[in-house]
């Protein structure tokens, strides 16, 4: 086997050719498979069934799920309004109830012109004379009959010989002397006349105070008398304005019920409606606030269910929340004074809610998993848990919960819940995934083309030419680091769509030249860290050689991304080797700067090597390898290839190649494997070329595994020097033809016996490490 030069045409960018569809994000073939989730998903009304929304930034994952769940909403009916009444019984248990919707509004503005009008109507028939003497004419009457029984008992006062005087007390018995004596002294009496002047005193005091006590039970019973005709007058008076509400809600049993228990509350509670209190006497609780209405859930705008986007989910923003009143030195609240929160907006409808944003709120996840399990939205006050004095704080009745959940994140979130909560699963048992990438088929080239072409016209240019799209299509190969896929993450390109609008500063058709200067001035604003390490490569501060031959050392290629851009370069990996029984070091991971990825790829680099070289004798060598000039740490194994190289260098004494960097992972069997970001650094090595002072040479190149073949998505530069054969690209399926590429000569193959040929690379390296063994053997029998 030997490594395969790929040609200009295996590595260039697709130039893909299509006509321009609709169909919208959802029809790609990369959100097939979460369509059909979202579709199952809002089927069914089973509960458990909510929904977990996944895929990468920027792949429209929040922004074309809201539409598109907005879309399914607008066919479904509208729900119902939902109202808190004050519950007259229970006040601190304020009732719920639900109204169709848009008809909510209407009974709340209903209600509150009821009020004045209730207020008015009780002043006229109060006012009224005929009432006016209806309540009037038992009292004179009262008043009439007391004054009638008090004469009587004055006569026989008198005519025993005394009199009744009023006290402060009240009337009393006195005798008639002391009443008319003008000094107030009373004439001198026998005790005969004394004792019998006291009995008659006596008898006459207990009538008086039989007609006291009867005056006294008559005027509760005026009261009394005085009270059921007012509430008769009151409802005489507002009877005809409930009524007529009620029947204008008359198909409403909830609304009919409380606005009896209304009626029969006014009529209890008329004096609430009086224009002035007596002097000294407490405040009342207006009618405007005791007979409110909260529109708590107002659906009179909207024309289906609702799509609510809650972007912090605190719990009051999900849950509700008490607004308060300062009254002195305390906080004061009502049922008027709930609002709703993001549960009841999307009641009947769906939530929709970032998962990175939820669990960051541990106190709104438990509550919500509550509600879901309960099917209802208890509203709780957390003040009251913080012991703050608040004044008639009420605990509503909960509202039935009907709603769909839909999560969205990035698959790290999903399977975080997954694997922290075991009640994840419960709650939300569908996934919708949303893939990375697509395969480059008509149907999605030409969804994707329309999409582009929508969003082009969005931000105010006429249209897309043919080179346009066909420009931005390529882009999307690239970003999915495949010749043949797009990416998914459409709204990258949307950024490019929108500043190579912006850069061309018409109105006009955007054209291929614009894309590209959109996105070589986006790598100029965003590759000053990429700039500056190839400076350092080309001035000599970081050690790269691109000529010559050195053994026990190797061009390895890295990948950096700083967020907003990715870039590859190459990194130079050195292996020194010695007598010794340690075999590979791993120095980055001895100094804690090599992931466990990465010391997987040295472990499987010892694994190679003695399944090669130690099948008859032990294989006693020690060989570091490292990364030069590495200070930020690595991780990864898409060294191995390099690594192993270098190793094998640096043990047969052979030179490695300079002019060719090699990337790729590696098993224990050295069959080379499939890496990342092969794109990025292909390029960040043929740059570091092009800026030594010689520049291309014909000889350089890169090495990487036959299975990256389809993944070298490079610009058009690239592509030339390629075809021009100034720069090369080899693909191995294995290290041995890595190994003969960088270090010029056969690998060699093992006889029966087992022995390598002597001039092979293996061969020399079985030589160098049967010396070592025989090294050690004589060391330690020396020692011995």
């Amino acid at each position: 086997m030997v490594a395969r030069k790929l040609a200009a045409a295996d590595i260039g960018m697709p130039h893909h050719q299509t006509a321009p569809a609709e169909g919208g994000v959802f029809a790609l073939s990369s959100h097939a498979r979460a369509k059909e989730a979202l579709d199952f998903g809002l089927s069914t009304n089973a509960p458990g069934f909510n929904i977990f929304v996944l895929g990468a930034d920027r792949s429209g994952r929040m922004t074309e799920t809201l539409a598109y769940l907005q879309r399914e909403m607008a066919s479904r009916p509208l729900p119902p309004d939902w109202l808190y009444l004050n519950n007259f019984r229970r006040p601190h248990r304020p009732r719920p109830v639900s109204v169709p919707g848009g008809s909510g509004r209407r009974f709340r503005d209903a209600v509150a012109a009821l009020i004045p009008a209730v207020r008015a109507a009780l002043q006229r028939a109060f006012e009224d004379e005929a009432h006016q003497a209806a309540l009037q004419a038992p009292g004179r009457r009262l008043q009439e009959e007391v004054a009638r029984r008090i004469a009587e008992v004055q006569k026989e006062a008198e005519a025993a010989g005394l009199a009744i005087v009023q006290t402060q007390g009240g009337p009393a018995v006195a005798p008639a002397q002391q009443a008319d004596a003008e000094d107030g002294k009373a004439k001198s009496l026998s005790a005969d006349e004394m004792a019998k002047l006291q009995s008659d005193a006596q008898a006459i005091a207990t009538k008086l105070a039989e007609v006291t006590r009867w005056a006294t039970g008559q005027h509760q019973e005026l009261a009394l008398h005085a009270q059921a005709v007012s509430q008769q007058i009151a409802d005489e008076a507002i009877q005809p304005l409930v009524g007529k509400l009620m029947d204008e809600f008359a198909d409403q049993a909830g609304l009919r019920r409380w606005l009896e228990e209304m009626r029969v509350d006014i009529l209890d509670n008329i004096q609430r409606f009086a224009t002035q209190r007596p002097d000294g006497a407490p405040p009342l609780e207006p009618p405007e606030r005791r007979y409110a209405v909260n529109l708590y859930v107002d659906h009179g705008d909207n024309t289906g269910p609702q799509v609510v986007l809650e972007p912090n989910p605190t719990y009051e923003n999900l849950f509700g929340r008490f607004e308060y009143r300062q009254e002195g030195m305390r906080l004061e609240t009502d049922f008027s004074m709930l609002r709703a929160g993001a549960l009841h907006r999307a009641n009947g409808g769906v939530l929709v809610l970032r998962a990175d944003a939820l669990a960051a709120q541990p106190m709104s996840w438990i509550f919500l998993k509550g509600a879901l399990r309960d099917r209802e939205i208890q509203m709780e006050d957390l003040r009251q848990q913080v012991g703050l004095p608040i004044a008639g704080a009420p605990r509503p009745k909960p509202i039935p919960l009907n709603l769909k959940v839909v999560l969205v994140g990035a698959p790290q979130w999903f399977y975080t819940y997954f694997a922290a909560d075991p009640d994840f699963q419960t709650h939300f048992r569908i996934k919708a995934d949303i893939d990375s990438d697509m395969p480059a088929t008509p149907a999605n080239l030409s969804v994707f083309a329309g999409m582009m072409q929508t969003l082009a016209k969005r931000y105010g240019a006429a249209d897309l030419d043919a080179g346009a799209i066909s420009e931005i299509l390529a882009q999307a190969s690239r970003l999915a680091g495949d010749a043949t896929r797009i990416t998914s993450r459409f709204e990258l390109l949307e950024d490019v769509v929108a500043e190579a609008h912006v850069a061309s500063q018409s109105s006009g058709v955007l054209t291929a030249e614009c894309i590209e200067r959109a996105i070589a001035q986006r790598r100029i604003r965003n590759a000053r860290i990429e700039d500056q390490m190839h400076e350092r490569i080309a001035d000599g501060t970081i050690l790269i050689e691109t000529a010559g031959a050195v053994v026990g050392q190797v061009n390895g290629l890295t990948v950096s991304d700083t967020g907003d851009h990715a870039f590859g370069a190459p990194s130079r990996v050195t292996a020194r080797a010695s007598a010794g029984r340690e075999g590979v070091i791993n120095i980055e991971r001895h100094v804690a700067m090599g992931g466990p990825i990465q010391q997987k790829g040295a472990l499987i680099l010892q694994g190679f090597l003695s399944g090669m070289f130690a099948q008859s004798i032990p294989m006693s060598f020690t060989c570091s390898i490292t990364f030069e000039q590495n200070y930020g740490g690595v991780e990864g194994d898409s060294a191995s290839l390099a690594e192993t190289v270098a190793v094998i260098s640096a043990l047969s004494g052979l030179p490695a190649r300079q002019d060719i960097a090699i990337t790729g992972s590696m098993n224990q069997h050295g069959q080379a494997q499939i890496v990342g970001g092969v794109l990025h650094k292909v390029e960040g090595f043929y740059r570091a070329c092009l800026d030594r002072p010689a520049g291309l040479t014909g000889a350089q190149g890169v090495i990487v595994p036959a299975t990256n073949a389809k993944t070298i998505v490079v610009g058009d530069d690239l592509r030339q020097a390629v075809a021009d054969g100034r720069f090369s690209l080899w693909t191995v399926e294995h290290i041995d033809e890595a190994l003969e590429l960088l270090l010029g000569r056969p690998v060699g193959k093992a006889g029966a016996d087992g022995v390598y040929p002597p001039d092979s690379i293996f061969g020399l390296v079985s030589a160098r490490l049967t010396t070592f063994n025989e090294a050690i053997a004589s060391t330690f029998r020396a020692v011995r």
